[in-house]
């Protein structure tokens, strides 16, 4: 946010306190968004259980990590476009894939009154603590709960997080913010933490 401490801004394991602060309202869609690499660059995949009847069961998100895991070990050493039409194929009838398209392949645009969660396959890579700050002003109450996501009792930390986009975030203009990612090489002697700044549009939840 505007006046934030460059040093604590750029610090992965410092969070924006204000965001986990504990949510309100518990009836909530799902929105995923789904990263890995290609060999030209991210592959980000996203889908809701909007449309769906119901909503994801743990059992459910974990099969889509599952199904998303493999088809990107199948196409291991391809371009983003081959691994994204995989994948595509692969989670059809399992979630309402999102045809939303920004400047950047990490923008996501989601209704309020939503349960975010952001989930890494890539060897090597995890969030860090921080897991995604805002550099944009938000309101208050716009974004609350964030943690590390659970699934049937099992955390998934450091691979996948929530976050809520509640109705005090519906606006007209996209958030600009931060997720912050560690990524390792030469099986984990080395690291380095990677700054994705992508943005997010809040709409009106669907009625």
């Amino acid at each position: 946010m505007p006046g934030l401490d460059p040093a604590t801004f750029f610090d992965g394991n410092v969070t924006q306190s204000v965001l986990e602060e504990k949510s309100t309202a518990e009836d909530r869609a799902t929105f995923i968004s789904l990263i890995a690499e290609a060999k030209d660059g991210f592959v980000v995949v996203s889908g809701s259980d909007i449309g769906l009847g119901s909503q994801f069961s743990d059992t459910e998100i974990t099969d889509i990590f599952t199904t998303f895991a493999h088809s990107v070990d199948q196409h291991a050493g391809a371009d983003a476009a081959t691994i994204r039409m995989a994948v595509g194929a692969a989670l059809a009838g399992k979630w309402v894939p999102s045809s939303y398209v920004g400047e950047s392949p990490f923008d996501e645009t989601v209704p309020a009154q939503t349960r975010l969660i952001f989930h890494v396959y890539s060897q090597g890579w995890g969030f860090e603590p921080a897991r995604i700050k805002f550099k944009s002003d938000v309101p208050a109450g716009g974004f609350t709960g964030l943690e590390w996501l659970t699934l049937n009792g099992v955390s998934s930390a450091p691979y996948s997080f929530k976050i809520d986009v509640n109705t005090d975030a519906v606006s007209a203009d996209a958030y600009e913010f931060a997720l912050y990612v560690k990524a390792s090489q030469d099986a984990g002697h080395q690291a380095t933490r990677l700054i994705i700044d992508p943005k997010i549009l809040v709409e009106i939840p669907p009625v």
